[in-house]
């Protein structure tokens, strides 16, 4: 194991999926994304015009958190990076999963704002942690780039046989597959089990987090062993 343990694939892959888990939820939910801000803000010009100001104050709050939670995220990654500890990532995981189980309880059913606030902080932070897989840039939370990915990169294998385009196409061919299917499966426990839903999202990411905690275990306790031989 190296310290990139956030560019393996399946990291990527399942931060993903949790990733469309989150937008279709919140919409369903609160009419607000946790992520795709560009909706958010014409959802809100379009409610400003209807005068419906409480949705506008939920969506632009929304907005607002997630811009403070990239730059969070980024003062992280400069902050951890200096000082050379290098799996500060996984306190993150463990961090969602505890603010997915803590919004999933009904003592904020009362205050939606709250809630989209909550998502969309902690989301924009996840974004900007964890943007490459095996080196490849992609993104957990919306789909639109990885969409253009697949595009451009289907053709250029296509009219030029690079093997290096065919690797980008699949890359990029995964993560909207893994977006696709986290919204469906998102849609469908909400409506199953309503939101208790939030409880998959917590679950998928204490899983991973537990496991990352022990893959980086291991690599640790192999490297005391080397040393001291």
């Amino acid at each position: 194991m190296n310290n990139s343990f956030h560019e393996n694939r399946s990291v990527g892959l399942l931060l993903t999926f949790i990733g469309g888990m989150m937008d279709s939820y919140t919409y369903i939910r609160y009419e607000a994304f946790a992520s795709a801000q560009t909706g958010n803000l014409i959802l809100a010009i379009i409610q400003a015009y209807e005068r419906q100001w409480n949705m506008v104050g939920k969506k632009l709050l929304s907005t607002l958190f997630f811009f403070v939670g990239i730059l969070l995220a980024k003062f992280m990654i400069d902050y951890f990076r200096k000082k050379e500890l290098h799996f500060w990532r996984l306190f993150l995981l463990y961090f969602e999963a505890v603010v997915f189980f803590v919004i999933s309880l009904r003592f904020l059913d009362p205050y939606p704002a709250i809630v989209t606030i909550m998502i969309a902080f902690t989301a924009s932070i996840q974004w900007v942690s964890f943007d490459k897989i095996n080196g490849l840039a992609y993104t957990n939370l919306f789909t639109t780039g990885n969409l253009k990915g697949v595009a451009t990169n289907l053709y250029d294998y296509l009219s030029t046989k690079d093997q290096a385009a065919k690797t980008r196409f699949v890359h990029f061919l995964l993560v909207v597959l893994a977006f696709i299917a986290g919204a469906i499966v998102s849609v469908f426990f909400y409506r199953l089990i309503g939101t208790k839903a939030l409880w998959i999202i917590s679950g998928l990411f204490l899983l991973m987090a537990l496991s990352e905690t022990f893959l980086v275990w291991q690599f640790q306790r192999n490297v005391f062993r080397l040393e001291k031989k």
